[in-house]
């Protein structure tokens, strides 16, 4: 049987466990009042323009932040705990986004980083899952580090230790994409100097 497009709506939901998005409908080649009707039908909540979800879903606010902003990427203290090498929810989104990329007024919810150069805003991106078990992207643990040690004047000297004794004890760190990445930055003798003095704190 062919599916249908109510069809193809209830397994997007079921697929995202519990939430539906406009964005998805249109990727799906789906009318706009197909979504509509599906809303009223199913008693949807509206968690966001465009975004929707059943009654009982646990809203994530890494995930639905980044539907309203996908520019920006998750970086430093949220990358650390999207990343599990903390277990402490940061009290801020702490995001980055490309040159300009300003979609709101600053507030006391989100910590907003820019970078002029593309390159180095795009290097590092991944996906990964967060508490809840959304998709989100997030820069990769070694972009993560080379962050912090580039605003390291500008970081609480105990999250920036707690930081780089995460990634030093990390088992599947890369320390060649490390100074890989630090080069690009134009951070490598930093890199080097936290790095030496990581390895000879014991």
């Amino acid at each position: 049987m062919q599916e249908t497009n109510f069809m193809k709506l209830q397994r997007i939901l079921s697929e995202n466990s519990g939430f539906i998005t406009r964005k998805q409908v249109d990727e799906a080649g789906i009318p706009s009042w197909f979504l509509t009707d599906f809303v009223r039908r199913n008693s949807l909540q509206k968690i966001d323009k465009g975004f929707y979800a059943d009654q009982d879903w646990m809203r994530d606010e890494f995930l639905v932040f980044q539907y309203k902003y996908p520019k920006f990427i998750f970086s430093c203290q949220s990358a650390l705990f999207l990343h599990g090498l903390t277990d402490v929810l940061p009290e801020l989104l702490e995001v980055t986004g490309p040159k300009n990329y300003r979609p709101f007024r600053p507030n006391n919810r989100v910590l907003i980083h820019t970078d002029s150069n593309d390159e180095i805003y795009q290097l590092g991106i991944v996906e990964t899952e967060t508490n809840l078990g959304n998709s989100v992207k997030v820069y990769d643990i070694e972009k993560m580090v080379c962050d912090f040690v580039k605003m390291s004047n500008r970081v609480d000297s105990e999250i920036f230790g707690k930081a780089l004794r995460a990634y030093a004890k990390f088992k599947k760190k890369n320390t060649r994409m490390l100074m890989e990445y630090a080069q690009k930055m134009g951070i490598e003798q930093k890199m080097n100097y936290f790095m030496q003095v990581l390895l000879n704190e014991d």
